[in-house]
């Protein structure tokens, strides 16, 4: 299988080539301007852009967006402005020339930053509704989920989207966010009358991944 991995310069995404190095075909796409940490090399090219997207895509099965998840340095309304265009324009492109490429899959990584503003002591699940404060960094991942689900509503694509929190024992774990980046990117939903999943992935118990633990991911957190 070939796969594409989007935010190849963040260590999400060396974390998860690592990973799948060997094991399938990769494709690793960085932004412009980014520096590549790791020993993974990596395609420069922005993802709102279609002729630079269409080569990335081509003979690709699969997608791991990464991209959305690194976090936004955001100092001034333009670079506010430049995050939101990358996470919903840049998603949007990136599906557009997915489906002309006849990839079978998306995988999202999010952030669980949009459940923050719950009370600590709720438990809080994928049915509630997400509160991101108004700053382009916290509304930017959520701008990204909302592309992706609406694309596979509408296509014949699948979708899988993950919240996880920041990486570390206090959020999510660095391995407890890979493993389930690839039980997504691997997870069977024959049967499933769904195109669109979305979870929590937490290593903390602050969230619910009860729906994690079931069909078609089947995934926990490797201390629960």
């Amino acid at each position: 299988m070939q796969v594409l991995i989007t935010g190849a310069d963040t260590p999400l995404g060396q974390l998860v080539a690592a990973e799948l190095k060997g094991r399938y075909e990769l494709r690793l796409a960085r932004s412009p301007g980014a520096e590549l940490e790791g020993n993974f090399p990596a395609t420069v090219a922005d993802l709102r852009v279609p002729e630079q997207v269409a080569p990335l895509v081509a003979g690709v099965d699969a997608i791991l967006h990464l991209a959305p998840y690194a976090p936004h340095s955001t100092p001034d309304a333009d670079a506010e402005r430049d995050a939101l265009d990358h996470a919903a324009r840049g998603t949007f492109v990136l599906l557009q020339e997915a489906l002309k490429a006849g990839v079978k899959r998306v995988v999202l990584a999010s952030r669980l930053e949009l459940m923050d503003a719950y009370p600590e002591d709720y438990l809080v699940d994928e049915t509630w509704k997400p509160l991101p404060d108004t700053s382009a960094a916290a509304l930017a991942p959520y701008l990204a989920e909302l592309t992706l689900r609406e694309a596979v509503r509408a296509e014949p694509i699948l979708g899988v989207c993950l919240r996880l929190g920041a990486l570390g024992a206090a959020g999510t774990t660095p391995g407890d966010a890979v493993a389930a980046l690839v039980r997504a990117l691997e997870m069977d939903p024959i049967g499933q009358k769904y195109r669109w999943w979305l979870y929590h992935i937490s290593s903390t118990g602050r969230y619910a991944s009860a729906s994690a633990a079931k069909e078609p991911l089947c995934w926990a957190p490797a201390g629960g």
